[in-house]
């Protein structure tokens, strides 16, 4: 009899349990396809690119299920045209641009329509790679045509960055002269001169990178150095990353004045600046992170304790083998608390550890003074005192496994070394290597089985990102950076 009870028991219970996973399941499912957009954009912002373009394909699956919500599927295809574009993907990047202008055209949705144009006009830009292969005239009337929208209706954000691209493209398009054409020149000079009009904060990166190719393409060596130093004087002391890219500018002009001592100086604050801005966004991320696991276990323990509820109810009704019954599950339940109590703990002492060169050790609760030592002398150790320093807090009185201090010092290194990649891709890194030992980009190509004009184009998103005009310059950075 207690046999036939318990195995009631036991069925009822897998059915309510399959009954609040299946609900869960439907929740997370059920999330609309604004959420998982805007998901997808905090994520871009902490550089977690892969995961961004996860959730924007689940939006658009589920808007193109949606079927007659159009305007959310050019939402979503706009959304994994800026990753890719971010992520150096340029053909994908276009034809989800193309995908959102055509719907936006359907559903005559200019600020749709707005935005997938300067996409292109963007993706334009960025492929100017030689004077025999560019679209910068093409990239130009897709921004006229972003304006032709824009300025009616007053949208300052978009008009204010298709005039900065509109610089650029003029720029690029005087990139492969051998002497400047003062016609091309000008035209770049005036658009810029608009968006700085229509950006009177001018806090952005674009803002201060377009300005410093213009005049770095005039040659206009001192009236940079004035810009940087006015910028540096109107920026507050905290904006690290602004401060750090206007010190980095200052210390190449500097150079090309041979002026060494205020090169060097400039050269001091940029590493500080840089250190502090990557410290910043490090501590941004790792309190999103936080944030996030924190929010996952309540929902775990809000989905155990109402699934717990539910059984109460129908233990209620049920015998003393159903007691017995709900004894041993309950047993069980409260075992898996631990275990999860248990893993908090664990994932906690682990943030505690990655964040400790973020903020103040005491407040993650160490107070081991070797561990305390360790803490504030690591970001000027060598690899081999990092590990040796690993190796001696294992041999104390609670013993760290090995394959965290391991993972932790591989960390650590690897945290230093990025602060001079200027977000160098592998590939790129690979280029930049193959160049100083002084091969051709056919021989680049033949040598890593890629075709030429692949080379050319990551040579010149490495010129992007190290900001310079050629190959030279381009082995200069590399050299001054270490790479």
């Amino acid at each position: 009899m207690v046999s036939r009870y318990s195995f009631a028991i036991l069925v009822i219970l897998l059915l309510m349990t399959g009954l609040s996973c299946s609900k869960h399941v439907e929740i997370r499912q059920d999330r609309q396809v604004s959420d998982l957009l805007a998901e997808a954009e905090r994520l871009t912002s902490q550089s977690r690119y892969d995961e961004a373009v996860g959730l924007a394909f689940d939006a658009l699956k589920k808007s193109e299920a949606m079927r007659g919500d159009r305007l959310m599927q050019a939402k979503a295809h706009l959304t994994l045209s800026k990753l890719f574009l971010q992520t150096s993907r340029d053909s994908l990047s276009w034809e989800h641009a193309q995908a959102a202008e055509s719907m936006a055209v359907r559903e005559r949705d200019d600020s749709i329509r707005a935005a997938a144009l300067l996409l292109k006009g963007k993706i334009c830009s960025y492929s100017t790679i030689s004077a025999e292969f560019n679209r910068d005239d093409e990239g130009i009337s897709y921004l006229e045509e972003t304006l032709g929208i824009s300025e009616p209706n007053d949208w300052r954000g978009i008009s204010i960055e298709a005039c900065y691209f509109l610089c650029e493209l003029y720029v690029n398009k005087n990139r492969f002269n051998d002497t400047l054409d003062k016609d091309l020149y000008a035209k770049a000079g005036q658009w810029l001169e608009k968006a700085e009009d229509l950006d009177s904060a001018r806090q952005s990166a674009r803002a201060l990178s377009t300005r410093m190719r213009f005049l770095r393409q005039g040659d206009k060596t001192e009236e940079a150095i004035a810009y940087c130093t006015r910028a540096l004087e109107d920026s507050p002391d905290n904006d690290y990353l602004k401060r750090y890219q206007l010190y980095d500018h200052l210390a190449n002009l500097y150079l090309k004045k041979r002026d060494v001592p205020k090169a060097t100086e400039a050269h001091q604050n940029y590493s500080y600046y840089m250190q502090m801005y990557m410290r910043q966004k490090g501590d941004d991320i790792l309190q999103d992170l936080q944030t996030e696991y924190q929010t996952d276990l309540k929902d775990r323990q809000i989905k155990s304790r109402t699934a717990l509820a539910s059984l109460l109810g129908v233990f209620l009704l049920l015998a003393i083998a159903a007691i017995i019954q709900f004894i041993s599950l309950n047993r069980q339940i409260s075992r898996k608390n631990k275990s999860i109590q248990s893993i908090a703990r664990s994932r906690e002492m682990l943030f505690a550890v990655i964040a400790k060169d973020l903020y103040d050790p005491a407040l993650a609760g160490i107070k081991d003074s070797h561990t305390l030592d360790f803490i504030r002398k690591w970001p000027t150790m060598s690899e081999d005192e990092i590990r040796e320093r690993c190796a001696s807090l294992s041999e104390g009185d609670e013993p760290m496994d090995p394959t965290v201090v391991n993972y932790i010092s591989d960390l650590m290194i690897s945290r230093k070394k990025s602060l001079g990649t200027k977000g160098l891709s592998a590939r790129e890194l690979e280029i930049i290597s193959l160049s100083k030992d002084g091969l051709s980009d056919k021989q680049i190509a033949d040598k890593l089985c890629l075709s030429p004009r692949t080379v050319s184009n990551h040579k010149y998103r490495i010129y992007g990102k190290l900001e310079v005009s050629g190959n030279s310059e381009m082995l200069a950075k590399a050299e001054e950076l270490g790479l």
